[in-house]
């Protein structure tokens, strides 16, 4: 019988099969090849008409929208309007009338116990407990049914669950790749921002808002910075060849990202040449990038250094919240009440004593400082008529002063500038002064040692030795002490233009040291305990070895060889600086009764306590002062300018230029709100149907539109546009509601229904693509790492932080440049976190999701696709994770039940979410007794074996 068939690669079969193939590609292009008979280019971009201006709306309507028009722009189905029929219709009822339409027949209903697990797993992303199981089958109707739905999207886990499908979509990772694959600052913050919007039920166009233009908002808070994180995401080269072409790829990452995520449409081939499909030429490619092109770039100029100062922002956590500036105000009012009463002590006596002792404590403001350098006078003049001022060493620069910060001249540095004073101290000592900057200094906040930055006041000394300093370093003040070397520094921001004071303290006996920042202790640390005897000189405005001088202003530069008080140093932040001089001359003078007076007002201040402020760090969007005139890159090439363009959009959604209103404080230009408002707009035909086909596809398994990042051409079509729209126009209905739309989907029919076959169904619709079954599917690489730590016991459900670090096999280290600093440590709780909380380093990804297809973390992840392969397999049977996880199974069921039987019916029934038949318990206890003989086995050990095969079952990692 073989030998009857001829192979199709026989001569006799090769030649009929090319011609076949010849006239039916003939016949698809006659076209192409026969029809084009004019002098156009058969390749060129299908012809659009003319961008209008738009009247009421930027999209197209249906009031403005005929048949020709939409064929002369081409415009897909995904770019009219909304299809609001006359008769809106339930899902169910859609579903019933289509499988009616098709001959099919309906299913029946899933059995409680899969219909809790399809539950639970899509909302949540956890298994339910045999608690939730007992409840549920004591009435699984559905009046209880749409209770549990309520309870678990009220659930914190929700959030955790459905933040990991959006951080697919935007290239989640906490670092930059390539060689060094430098961690991204506080990213962590976003993840989190993501988590606590979905369980917030953020309405979706906010959400879309705030990640593109949150830091352009009139309304400022913390959050709104943190969204737009979205915009650092991606991969980013810190040592390119070509500079200037990696930004513009950081660029393009981020407006391929927004496109495909929110918009469904893939805008990367314009970049080089027009795009034959969708059609998208390149000057709508560059449209859009100018949008995002007044955003500060990652690097500037070569080397292995990127500007981190230019995405991070040091922020206070409350900001937004009007409490502490209250706070303060009142703090200031009580503590100016306070002095006051002191003052009026000072006049009570100074009748008795005369304007001369008065002025006498005036003058001793400073008196025990070893140098005060207050600026009043040009410093050629101030060296020789200050008793506390030295002699002035100075470079030849402009002795023109600005205006301190009481409105008396300070010393003004162009960049160039410094003064240098011999060293007055040396073992204990406060150095205190004021500068303002809208500068930022040498070096990054990624590396915050004091010698790195610009000097303020500065007596570094290359090599270890026992030298100490101060300086600007990016937009933080850093200070230190050498041999050995320690460093202390304070919050971003410090390049506001506002004056802060400064206050540095070192005590030799201790060794430590503190940094006050405008009366606040920011930090401190213990250094050397001896004497800082280098360097000779200080150098105020530079470092001392040269260059890296500060371009700003510095006034009332005071030493004293002792450690201020935390009074003494408030006082000198509010402007102050004579209180304690004045309070301890008049109270030697004063009688018991006036001087118990005057010691219970000095009580009274000192206990008032400066409210304090906690600043975070946080990935966010900041915008060039002066934003580049925008261009065409021929081909690409950032080096290769074309014809200048303006923020505008694609043809195929309207065409017309952006309407950019810059905001009202001047920080950002207002081209991202633009955008941003546009893509949120509910006339906007694409970005409603995107989310709700993505919410679809989470919840039934496949996407209405099968290529959900692209519902262009390219892409392919819907198997129900009118069903898509008619969910769409819920979702806009429903204020953008997520939640809304997840309820109306999981409380139908079709979400209950079986997933059994059903011969007939599966001859008409093989493909299933009316939804005859419910869908099953494995479970995704977190669900199945999550799910284990459940029925171990071990899962720790705490929500947000840092990334954690649970323990990687020393074969993965061995896989970094560095094993020994490539991946922190955990404690076991922290280790025991959901997945989406794990560190995600490109370079190093967690062994466990990698081998069960993680999400890409370099491009936009639409759909995981479940592949198939050995390593799946060894890391559930033998992995490090695994074995411990059985083990702490077994510890579970070891202390929940007594006797074998019980024990091995509970680990059926937590694994699988269904209370196993009798006969099935017998078989397993039966494979247990048969461990222990066959491999002399104890309980303990056999039972750990079991738990590991329990692990391993296809219905544990996967629903139906």
């Amino acid at each position: 019988m073989v030998n009857r068939v001829k192979r199709i690669t026989q001569p006799a079969f090769i030649l009929p099969a090319l011609l076949l193939v010849g006239l039916l590609i003939i016949s698809s292009t006659s076209d192409f090849i026969f029809g084009n008979t004019s002098n156009e280019d058969p390749m060129a971009l299908p012809k659009t008409a003319p961008p209008q201006p738009p009247t009421t709306s930027s999209f197209v309507t249906e009031s403005n929208l005929d048949d020709a028009e939409e064929s002369s722009r081409n415009l897909t189905w995904c770019d009219v309007p909304l299809q609001n029929p006359q008769l809106r219709q339930t899902l169910d009822q859609f579903w019933f009338s289509r499988l009616e339409e098709k001959g099919l027949t309906s299913p029946e209903e899933a059995s409680p116990e899969q219909l809790l697990r399809r539950l639970h797993y899509v909302v949540t992303g956890l298994p339910p407990t045999p608690e939730d199981l007992d409840s549920f089958l004591k009435d699984p109707h559905e009046t209880r049914w749409n209770l549990r739905i309520e309870k678990l999207l009220a659930s914190e886990q929700y959030g955790v669950h459905w933040g990991r499908h959006w951080l697919d979509l935007v290239r989640w990772a906490e670092t930059d790749s390539y060689e060094r694959d430098r961690l991204k600052p506080s990213a962590w913050r976003y993840r989190d921002w993501v988590v606590d919007a979905f369980n917030s039920d953020l309405p979706y166009d906010q959400f879309l808002i705030l990640q593109l233009a949150g830091d352009e908002l009139e309304i400022e808070s913390l959050d709104h910075h943190v969204a737009t994180g979205f915009l650092h995401l991606g991969i980013r080269n810190d040592e390119p060849a070509d500079p200037k072409q990696a930004i513009f790829d950081d660029l393009d990452g981020m407006l391929d990202t927004t496109c495909r995520s929110m918009l469904g449409i893939s805008m990367g081939c314009a970049r080089c040449h027009d795009h034959k499909g969708d059609p998208i030429p390149t000057r709508d490619y560059y449209r859009m990038l100018s949008f995002f092109e007044g955003l500060k770039p990652y690097k500037i100029g070569g080397g292995n250094g990127i500007r981190t100062t230019n995405f991070v922002r040091d922020l206070p956590l409350d900001l937004g919240d009007n409490k502490f500036e209250e706070s303060l105000e009142s703090w200031k009012r009580e503590y100016s009440e306070r002095l006051s009463e002191i003052s009026n002590l000072l006049d009570e006596v100074s009748v008795r004593w005369g304007k001369e002792t008065l002025i006498a404590a005036n003058n001793a403001t400073f008196k025990d400082s070893k140098v005060h350098l207050d600026f009043n006078q040009p410093p050629s003049k101030s060296a020789t008529e200050s008793e506390t001022t030295p002699n002035f060493e100075h470079e030849e620069f402009d002795t023109q002063r600005g205006t301190g910060k009481n409105g008396s001249p300070s010393l003004s540095l162009t960049g160039n500038a410094y003064v240098t004073i011999p060293r007055p101290v040396q073992d204990d000592f406060t150095i205190s002064f004021w500068f303002k900057t809208n500068r930022l200094g040498r070096g990054n906040s990624n590396d915050l040692r004091w010698f790195l930055g610009s000097g303020l006041v500065d007596g570094e000394i290359p090599g270890i030795v026992p030298d100490f300093g101060i300086s600007l370093v990016a937009d933080h003040v850093c200070a230190g002490v050498g041999d050995p070397e320690v460093f202390i520094h304070g919050p971003g921001q410090m390049n506001d233009n506002q004056w802060h004071h400064v206050c540095f303290t070192r005590s030799i006996e201790t060794g430590r040291f503190a940094l006050w920042i405008d009366g606040v202790e920011r930090s401190s640390a213990t250094g050397s305990k001896k004497s800082l005897t280098q360097p000779e000189k200080l150098s105020i405005g530079r470092m001392l070895p040269g260059a890296a001088s500060l371009n700003g202003e510095m006034d009332e530069v005071v030493f004293w060889d002792r450690v201020l008080s935390s009074r003494e140093i408030i006082d000198l932040s509010i402007g102050g600086g004579t209180l304690p001089q004045h309070v301890q001359l008049v109270s030697e003078r004063l009688g018991s009764a006036e001087g118990q007076r005057m010691e219970e007002a000095i009580q009274r201040l000192s206990e008032l306590k400066r409210p304090t402020r906690d600043f975070v760090q946080v990935l966010s969007a900041q915008e060039q002062q002066n934003i580049p005139q925008s261009y065409i890159r021929i081909r690409g090439t950032a080096s290769a300018p074309g014809d200048e363009v303006t923020p505008g959009f694609p043809q195929i959604l309207g065409g017309e230029d952006a309407s950019i209103e810059k905001p009202s404080d001047g920080e950002s230009s207002g081209r991202r709100l633009a955008l941003a408002r546009w893509i949120a707009n509910k006339e906007n035909p694409r970005t409603a149907r995107v989310m709700t086909n993505r919410v679809w596809q989470h919840v039934f398994g496949e996407p209405i539109v099968p290529t959900p990042n692209d519902f262009g051409t390219f892409g392919l079509p819907p198997t129900d546009a009118q069903l898509l729209d008619n969910l769409a126009l819920d979702f806009v209905e429903s204020g953008w509601s997520i939640k809304s739309l997840l309820r109306s989907l999981l409380s139908s029919s079709m979400f209950r229904s079986s997933g059994r076959f059903h011969q007939g169904n599966d001859r008409t619709d093989p493909r299933n693509r009316y939804n005859w079954k419910f869908r099953g599917r494995r479970l995704s690489a977190e669900e199945i790492r999550d799910s284990i730590l459940s029925f171990s016991g071990d899962l720790n459900l705490k929500l947000g932080g840092p990334g954690v670090y649970p323990l990687l096999p020393d074969e993965v280290l061995a896989t970094a440049s560095r094993p020994d600093s490539a991946w922190g440590r955990s404690s076991k709780e922290e280790s025991s976190r959901r997945s989406i909380f794990i560190h995600v380093k490109r370079s190093l990804l967690h062994p466990m999701l990698q081998a069960f297809d993680m999400a890409d973390t370099d491009n936009p992840c639409p759909v995981r696709f479940n592949t198939i392969q050995p390593t799946q397999a060894l890391t559930l049977l033998n992995s490090d994770f695994s074995e411990r996880q059985a083990k702490s199974f077994a510890d579970r069921l070891e202390n929940e039940h007594s006797n074998t039987r019980d024990r091995i019916r509970a680990c059926m029934l937590i694994v699988s979410q269904k209370a196993p038949a009798p006969q099935r318990v017998d078989e397993n206890l039966s494979f247990f007794e048969n461990l222990k003989s066959e491999h002399d086995l104890n309980d303990r050990q056999a039972l750990e074996i079991f738990c590991l095969m329990a692990l391993n079952l296809t219905e544990t990692i996967h629903i139906d």
